[in-house]
């Protein structure tokens, strides 16, 4: 991801998280999200269109995208067009739908009935712990969070484009989305990341297109600081990043 690395290093060096090695901070994914504000405060970038972003003075905590700058606009005029969100590279639907809070019919925390991703969030530590995993977390504009949804990525015919000048498409009949080249190698780092460390496979025919992503996008310093910074909040890293 080329993106600001000037920014990310004076981030690194002068706001430091700080944490112990091999101290995980980032308990559950709201506590997350605070580190990733503090991280990405000065980069200002987002992830999928590389669109600017600064703080929203109206919602506290959150950011707001300076759409202007980078050609991004709304499909659909969700007030979440603009809006920055945590996206999870691997879906929490792919790393929850096969655990049992996720499909448990009796799930209920401090006296309310909870389903899926919640039920998992309030009764399952692991999963708290996944869904918290910095390595797979990115800012991104949350009409497109929304619209990516649990899909798949993958190379879409064409280049329609659906959020104004950023190049991501989203085919909802094949339930695919395509990136930018710019950031398909970091994706697909992720991808590997995650199945290593959280045992989350990859089906043989993404698995190739991602293979080919990590050779045409390869590491560059943006992911290196990323990988030193959540590496000491986290205590580990990520293997497939040079």
């Amino acid at each position: 991801m080329n993106a600001e690395d000037s920014d990310f290093n004076q981030t690194s060096e002068s706001k430091k998280v700080k944490s112990g090695k091999g101290k995980n901070k980032a308990g559950d994914f709201q506590a997350a999200k605070k580190i990733l504000r503090k991280m990405y405060k000065k980069i200002g970038v987002e992830f999928y269109c590389g669109c600017p972003f600064d703080t929203e003075p109206d919602e506290q905590g959150r950011f707001r995208i300076f759409s202007g700058k980078c050609g991004l606009k709304t499909r659909t005029g969700s007030p979440r067009s603009y809006l920055v969100e945590w996206e999870h590279i691997v879906p929490a639907h792919a790393f929850g739908k096969h655990r049992e809070c996720w499909t448990k019919p009796d799930c209920s925390f401090s006296g309310k009935s909870l389903k899926g991703r919640k039920c998992c969030e309030a009764i399952d530590p692991e999963f708290k712990e996944i869904e918290a995993d910095l390595h797979n977390l990115v800012p991104a504009p949350g009409e497109i969070n929304n619209d990516r949804g649990n899909y798949f990525f993958a190379e879409i015919e064409g280049e329609r484009r659906e959020y104004g000048t950023c190049d991501f498409e989203v085919d909802f009949r094949r339930q695919i989305a395509e990136p930018r080249p710019a950031i398909r190698g970091d994706i697909a780092r992720i991808y590997f990341y995650m199945e290593k460390q959280w045992g989350i496979s990859i089906p043989p025919d993404k698995r190739k297109i991602y293979e080919a992503w990590n050779k045409e996008d390869p590491t560059d310093t943006f992911e290196i600081r990323r990988n030193d910074l959540i590496e000491k909040v986290q205590g580990r890293r990520n293997p497939f990043i040079d």
